[in-house]
């Protein structure tokens, strides 16, 4: 139980943008811009990694260097207009992640306000991130539980 809520904060870091993504529906969505395929494609596995029963399967260490992994690769394929929001969601989900690693797998010793404050000062890009994507990726966002 203490590893799982441990690992639960391990993929808020990671999930500071993707928690909310309900997927899309083809049947109605117009196709998706050549320029941008990679990226939505990307958004579209990421979410589903990150949905998936395994997801955070493995242990904290493995849960972050997934995250990690996810944000790197949202990071490589976003196109331009959103590259800086996905640095700054990069370089917060770092953070966040240092934060969860410093309490050495005690979930007692997990600094939630700090991992609060992080989440707040991702929101404009966050916002930003899901505007654009649900735009040009035909995603639709859903409120996070």
């Amino acid at each position: 139980m203490r590893a799982r809520r441990v690992l639960a904060g391990c993929l808020l870091a990671g999930t500071l943008l993707l928690a909310g993504c309900g997927g899309s529906d083809e049947a109605a969505a117009p196709p998706v811009d050549p320029a941008v395929k990679s990226y939505c494609d990307t958004v579209v596995r990421v979410q589903a990694e990150q949905t998936s029963p395994q997801a955070g399967q493995g242990g904290v260490a493995a849960a972050s260097a997934a995250a990690r992994q996810q944000v790197d690769d949202l990071v490589a394929t976003a196109p331009p207009e959103l590259a800086a929001d996905w640095r700054t969601v990069s370089d917060l989900t770092d953070q966040a992640l240092g934060s969860l690693a410093a309490t050495r797998g005690d979930p007692n010793r997990i600094d939630r306000a700090r991992l609060a404050q992080l989440q707040a000062r991702s929101q404009p890009a966050v916002q930003r991130i899901k505007d654009v994507t649900a735009a040009r990726c035909h995603v639709a966002f859903q409120p996070s539980a």
